[in-house]
Formats: C-alpha cells, sequence, structure tokens
C-alpha cells in the first residue's frame, strides 16, 4: 500500500522528529511520503486558496481525502476499518490545506472529508497527527498493543 500526505506549506522543525519517526514506523505496512506543496502567495485568501488548489489537483489521485474541522469525525477503530478494507497495491492521497483552508474546487473533488477535532488546528500540527493516527490504525488491524482503550 501506499500513502501520501499532501500538504501546503512547510512542515514545523518542532514536529520534524516526530513525523519522521511515524513515517518510519509506517514502513511495515505502509510506504507513506510527505508532499510539501507551495503556499499561495496572492494578496487576498481567495487568491491563495485558488493557487493552492490548483497545486493540490495536479498531485492528487482520484479518491482523496481531505482534513477539515467540518469533516466527518471518525475515531481510530474507523480508521483502521478504512485502511483494512484498501486492497494491498492501493494507493490512498490524505490532503492537507494551508493556513487558510481548502478551495472548493479541492471540496469538490475530494471522495471524503474528515475531521480530527471541532477545533481549527494549525496545519503543521495536523499533519503530525495523521501520521500517528496513520500508524495507530495499521497497529488495530494487526492487534498490536500500540492503541489502548
Amino acid at each position: 500500500m501506499k500513502l501520501r500526505l499532501l500538504v501546503v506549506g512547510r512542515g514545523s522543525k518542532e514536529l520534524s522528529d516526530f513525523e519522521a519517526r511515524f513515517i518510519e514506523r509506517l514502513k511495515p505496512f505502509a510506504a507513506c511520503q510527505v508532499i510539501e506543496l507551495p503556499e499561495g502567495r496572492g494578496k487576498q485568501v481567495s487568491q491563495r486558496k485558488q493557487q493552492e488548489g490548483k497545486h493540490i489537483l495536479q498531485q492528487a489521485r482520484q479518491g482523496f481525502i481531505i482534513f477539515d474541522e467540518h469533516g466527518a469525525m471518525h475515531g481510530s477503530t474507523r480508521w483502521a476499518d478504512y485502511l483494512g478494507r484498501l486492497t494491498g497495491d492501493a494507493q490512498q492521497d490524505f490532503v492537507i490545506g494551508g493556513a487558510d483552508g481548502l478551495n472548493d474546487s479541492v471540496r469538490e473533488k475530494a471522495a471524503a472529508c474528515w475531521s480530527l477535532s471541532k477545533l481549527t488546528l494549525p496545519h503543521q500540527l495536523v499533519r503530525a497527527v495523521v501520521l500517528e493516527q496513520l500508524y495507530r490504525a495499521f497497529t488495530i488491524i494487526q492487534g498490536h498493543p500500540y492503541h489502548r482503550v
């Protein structure tokens, strides 16, 4: 299985070790790649979101999932159920927008919209949480004791 996180903007130096640790932990289950896309440079929010949306749609594979505070909230076991239904050679993209959120063109093409929380979270933190939750989902599938309830 191949997983990609398409993220607008650069990650946080403070969280880079955390991210690297979970990308490494994911290797037995799936190849995981974080692809950083450029932030929009327009003066207005709508211009920036449009520019970012263009980059996302150029990279994202069909069936991608976006993250947004208004999306459907799923627990860790639901993530495991979803990933467990994908076949061994599946490719799944997850999209994390920039500081201004996602353009409507990206929302319209997304297969699903998930939320990590009702809170508005910094996109750098979202990418770290998504990587950890992907690892957690695979450990749930494998019956590994990492996930404790």
